[in-house]
C-alpha cells in the first residue's frame, strides 16, 4: 500500500450523496449505484471512512447519523439484502431533510474526500468537490467511462455536465481510478487532447452486481426458451441491432428454432428507431419483448439462471455488468467488440465486431444456438468461477487510491481581460424556425448582462476553476450567495496595474449586505439586488496570481434571502468606459424591476420596500 507524506493518518470522507438520493427515487439498482453500495460499506470499515451526504442548499457536507449509517449503508441495496424501498425511500428522504441544518463535516488539508457515484450528474456537487479542494481536501474520485463526449444522442446539458466534470478532475483531482483500463486510457487521450495531464490512478475492475442464488428457482420466468439482454434501453446499447440479428436469425432458421429475447432495463434516451421497430413489428410477432419495469435483484437473478444465454451488443461501456453478471451465473455472453467489454468478459465471452449485425448472426449460430456447443462453453465458465475479481478487491483499489493521493494547489485559470463570464451554462436557443422567439433570444440571453457579449459556451472552463466558494444550489441564472456564504474569485492577472472584478447581480427586490477582503483592500457596503459590484483586486505584474473574497453578511432586506451572482468580468482599475457601461446596463435592470414592483400586487415582493419604509417614517 502507498504511504502519505502526512505523518497523520488522513480523514477520509466517503461521499454517498448520488446513493441516498437513489434509495429516496426508488428506482432499481442500476451499475453506478450497485458500485457505491457495495463498495462505501466496506471503505468506511478499512480506511475508518465516515459517510457524508451533500445539503445542496449550503454546499456542504454532513455526516450519516448511525441509525443512517446502517439503513443506507451496511444494508441499504447491497446484494443479499431485501429492505423494502419505501422504508428506504422514507430513511434517505428524512437524511436529506437533516442534512439541511446539521453541522457540516471539517473539511481541511488532512481530508480525502472520495466520490465513488455519478458526481457528473450533480453540479451541485461538482461545486462542493471544488469548494472542498480550494479548503485542502485531496480529491479521488472513481471514473467509470466518458460516454457523453464519446457517443452522440445526448442533450446538450448533459454533454456539458460531463465536460465540467472533466475539468472538475484535471483541475483537482489526485487520484483518478476507473473501473476498467480502457476508461483509463479514454480518460488519458481527452486530457491529452485538452493539453492536460491526466491525475494518475488504477483500473479497480468490477463484479458482478448479483449473487447466483445457492438454490435456483425450478420455474423459468418465461414461458419458452429465452436469451436475456439487461441494460438501459437507449441507442448506445444497441438494441436496434440485436432486434435486426433476431429477424435475420428467423428468416434464416423459423422462428420456432430461435429463443426468444428480453430485453430488461429501464426506458432511457434516444431509443426511438429501436422502439418504432418494436412497436411497428409487434416484437417480431412476439419473438422479441421488453420489460421496462422495476425488477427486484431476485427476479432478474432468475432471468438470468433459466437464459439460454445473454446478448450485449453495446457500442461502448466503462465496463459492461451485464457481461460479468452472465459469467457468474454460468451464461455464455455474446458481446461486442469494443471499449472495456473485453476486459468484462475475458476470454469466457463469444465476440461479434461492433455494429455488424452479420457478425453478430454469425456469433450466435456458430456458438450458442447448438446445445452441445453451449454447454462445452458454459462447463468452461463454470471451471474459471473463482478467477472473478470480488467487492473486497475494488475496495481494495480505492483504499490504496487514498493513501497514495496527494495535495494539489488549486488552479489560478488566466482571465481574458474585458471579456465577461456567465456562471450559469447557457440553455439551448429556441428553434430557428421560430423567428420571433429566436430573435428576442439572440438580444436577451444570448447576450451577457453587463456589456451585451455573445454568451460563451465554454466559460465553464474558466468559471469553475476561478470562482470557487460555498454556493446554493446552482440556477439557471447563476449561482446563490447566502449570508455566512463566500465567492473567491481566484485568477492569474493578465495585464501588469491595479484590476478590479466586476460582479453583476440577479436582479430582485431587496438590497443585501457585502464584504470583500483581499490584496485589494476591504470593502463592505449595502447592494441593491439587480445592481453591479465592483471588486478591488490590488495592483500586481502580469502573470501573478490575483484574489479576492466576496461574503454576503446580511440579507434579511432581500425578497429570496440571498445575492445572486450572474456573471463577471476583470478590468483594469481605471477603465472608466468599461466599468461605466456595466453601471448603465445595471441601471437599466433596477429600472425594470422597480416598474414592476411598483405594478405588483404581490405582498411577498413588496416587502422589502414597506420594511424600508416603515424605517424611515
Amino acid at each position: 500500500m502507498g504511504t502519505l507524506e502526512s505523518s497523520t493518518s488522513p480523514r477520509v470522507l466517503l461521499d454517498v450523496t448520488d446513493l441516498v438520493e437513489f434509495c429516496q427515487r426508488r428506482e432499481s439498482v442500476s451499475g453506478v449505484q450497485r458500485v457505491v453500495a457495495e463498495v462505501a460499506p466496506l471503505l468506511a470499515k478499512e480506511c475508518g471512512g465516515t459517510c457524508v451526504v451533500l445539503d445542496r442548499g449550503r454546499g456542504c457536507f454532513v455526516s450519516l447519523n448511525v441509525s443512517e449509517h446502517h439503513d443506507l449503508i451496511d444494508q441499504g441495496v447491497r446484494a443479499g439484502f431485501t429492505n423494502d424501498p419505501l422504508s428506504l425511500a422514507e430513511t434517505a428522504t428524512a437524511t436529506i431533510e437533516r442534512a439541511r441544518s446539521a453541522n457540516p463535516v471539517k473539511v481541511d488539508p488532512e481530508t480525502v474526500l472520495v466520490f465513488l457515484g455519478a458526481l457528473w450528474i450533480n453540479d451541485a456537487l461538482m461545486m462542493a468537490a471544488r469548494s472542498a479542494h480550494l479548503s485542502g481536501a485531496r480529491i479521488v474520485s472513481l471514473l467509470y467511462d466518458l460516454t457523453p463526449v464519446l457517443e452522440t444522442g445526448h442533450t446538450a446539458a448533459v454533454n456539458n455536465l460531463f465536460e465540467r466534470y472533466l475539468q472538475l478532475l484535471l483541475d483537482t483531482a489526485s487520484r483518478v481510478p476507473a473501473i476498467s483500463k480502457s476508461s483509463r486510457r479514454d480518460f488519458e487521450d481527452y486530457a491529452h487532447h485538452h493539453d492536460r495531464s491526466a491525475p494518475a490512478g488504477a483500473a479497480t475492475g468490477l463484479p458482478c452486481g448479483l449473487t447466483p442464488n445457492d438454490s435456483p428457482s425450478e420455474t423459468s420466468p418465461w414461458p419458452r426458451p429465452y436469451a436475456l439482454f439487461v441494460g438501459t434501453i437507449e441507442s448506445r446499447k444497441n438494441h436496434l441491432l440485436a432486434l435486426e440479428a433476431w429477424e435475420n436469425l428467423i428468416a434464416l432458421h423459423g422462428a420456432d428454432e430461435i429463443p426468444d429475447l428480453v430485453c430488461i432495463g429501464r426506458l432511457g434516451w434516444n431509443a426511438g428507431d429501436f422502439l418504432r421497430r418494436y412497436v411497428f413489428s409487434k416484437g417480431l410477432d412476439g419473438k422479441v419483448s421488453i420489460l421496462s419495469g422495476s425488477l427486484a435483484d431476485g427476479e432478474l437473478a432468475s432471468f438470468y439462471e433459466h437464459a439460454e444465454f445473454t446478448v450485449y451488443p453495446s457500442r461502448y461501456e466503462g465496463w459492461g455488468l451485464p457481461v460479468t453478471e452472465s459469467l457468474a451465473f454460468g451464461k455464455v455472453p455474446v458481446v461486442a467488440d469494443n471499449s472495456s467489454l473485453r476486459e468484462a468478459g475475458t476470454d469466457l465471452a463469444v465476440y461479434f465486431r461492433s455494429d455488424d449485425v452479420d457478425s453478430f448472426v454469425t456469433a450466435v449460430e456458430s456458438n450458442v444456438l447448438d446445445a452441445q456447443r453451449r454447454q462445452e462453453l458454459q462447463d468452461r465458465i463454470r471451471t474459471r468461477s473463482e478467477e472473478s475479481t470480488s467487492w473486497s478487491d475494488v475496495a481494495g483499489v480505492i483504499r490504496d487510491e487514498v493513501a497514495a493521493a496527494q495535495r494539489r494547489n488549486p488552479v489560478a485559470p488566466i482571465i481574458e481581460l474585458g471579456r465577461e463570464y456567465m456562471f450559469a451554462v447557457a440553455e439551448p436557443p429556441p428553434d430557428e424556425g421560430y423567428g420571433d422567439q429566436y430573435l428576442e433570444y439572440l438580444t436577451s440571453e444570448a447576450l451577457t448582462p453587463m456589456f451585451a457579449q455573445p454568451r460563451g459556451e465554454r466559460d465553464f472552463e474558466i468559471v469553475d476553476a476561478a470562482v470557487v466558494g460555498t454556493f446554493g444550489s446552482p440556477q439557471a441564472w447563476g449561482n446563490e450567495l447566502r449570508p455566512g456564504c463566500f465567492a473567491e474569485f481566484r485568477f492569474t492577472r493578465p495585464v501588469d496595474g491595479p484590476l478590479v472584478v466586476m460582479v453583476s447581480t440577479r436582479s430582485m427586490a431587496g438590497r443585501v449586505s457585502i464584504e470583500a477582503s483581499g490584496p485589494g483592500g476591504p470593502l463592505m457596503e449595502d447592494v441593491y439586488l439587480g445592481s453591479v459590484i465592483t471588486l478591488p483586486v490590488g495592483d500586481g505584474r502580469e502573470g501573478d496570481s490575483a484574489l479576492v473574497r466576496l461574503s454576503v453578511t446580511d440579507a434579511h432586506d432581500s425578497i429570496e434571502g440571498f445575492l445572486g451572482i450572474r456573471s463577471f468580468a476583470v478590468l483594469r482599475a481605471d477603465d472608466a468606459e468599461q466599468r461605466i457601461a456595466a453601471l448603465e446596463s445595471a441601471n437599466k435592470a433596477l429600472r425594470q424591476e422597480l416598474d414592476f414592483i411598483q405594478g405588483t400586487r404581490s405582498w411577498k415582493v413588496t416587502a422589502p420596500l414597506r420594511k424600508w419604509k416603515g424605517r424611515e417614517s
